[in-house]
Parts: structure tokens; C-alpha cells; sequence
């Protein structure tokens, strides 16, 4: 699976992102040519986006828009094609209140959004947040601990 990065990011932030992306992967036989789209965003195009496709009146740090609604309808897709999963948008300004507000790096912040928004494109949701807390945090322990 490939990132697709709109708007900017720093260098050691996409090789930070491209680990919590191996890692994830680890636990989702994804193809390689398949992509997702990362926008980065300001505080009030989040806000935008989070009101118009969640009707909610307020940014957020990352947002998911997936193009299918689980891993099962992504698995049934060929592997061989360059298929566009969809698109997550991030708020670098509430990445990094995060950041200070948890004391983590900026790059550990944006892992966490990143395996966040990317276990919401595969159906994921805030419905189950038990099991979506206890994958987040499986994969986010393997990326801060080197794989351990």
C-alpha cells in the first residue's frame, strides 16, 4: 500500500509515517499497489470536511474517507490494479497540541493518526471502540518499541 502525501511534510515525518505503515500492514494483507491519499489540512478545511461528510461542527486531528466499507470489500478488489482505498485528512495544528498535550514527538503523534485513520479505511469504527483501541494499540506499541 502506498501514501500518496498532499500538502507537506517533512522528511523524517514520512519515514515515520512509512514505518507505522509497514507495521500495519503487518496486520492487513493490503497489496502494494494499492493507495490512500494523506492531505494535509488547516484547522478550519478540517472543520469544513468533519461538518460536511460527519455533521459535526468541529475540527478534527485526522479524518477518514474510505471508498469501501471494510477490509473484506477491499480483499475482494485485484491486487494486480492500482486501487485507490481513500483519502485521510490531517490537522497538523491539533497533531501538534497533541503532541505536547501527551508528550510524544510530532512524528509519534502522526504515527497514531495515521494507524488511526488507516483502521477507519479498512471499517474500523468508533461503534466498536474496544476493539479498535485494541488494534490501534497493538500496532502503535510495535512501532514505538521497534518491532517488539
Amino acid at each position: 500500500m502506498k501514501i500518496i502525501y498532499k500538502g507537506y511534510f517533512f522528511s523524517n515525518e514520512k519515514i515515520a509515517l512509512e514505518i507505522a505503515k509497514e507495521e500495519y500492514l503487518k496486520h492487513f494483507n493490503i497489496s502494494k499497489n494499492f493507495l490512500f491519499f494523506l492531505h494535509s489540512v488547516s484547522k478550519e478545511e478540517s472543520e469544513k470536511l468533519n461538518k460536511h461528510y460527519f455533521k459535526k461542527n468541529a475540527p478534527t486531528d485526522v479524518l477518514t474517507i474510505p471508498l469501501y466499507k471494510n477490509i473484506k470489500e477491499i480483499y475482494k478488489l485485484n491486487e494486480e490494479n492500482n486501487e485507490v482505498l481513500g483519502d485521510l485528512f490531517i490537522n497538523r495544528q491539533l497533531i501538534k497540541n497533541n503532541a505536547l498535550k501527551y508528550k510524544k514527538t510530532m512524528s509519534e503523534e502522526l504515527q497514531l493518526v495515521l494507524v488511526h485513520g488507516l483502521l477507519h479505511l479498512v471499517g474500523y469504527s468508533h461503534e466498536n471502540e474496544d476493539k479498535l483501541k485494541m488494534i490501534e494499540n497493538k500496532i502503535l506499541n510495535k512501532v514505538w518499541n521497534n518491532g517488539k
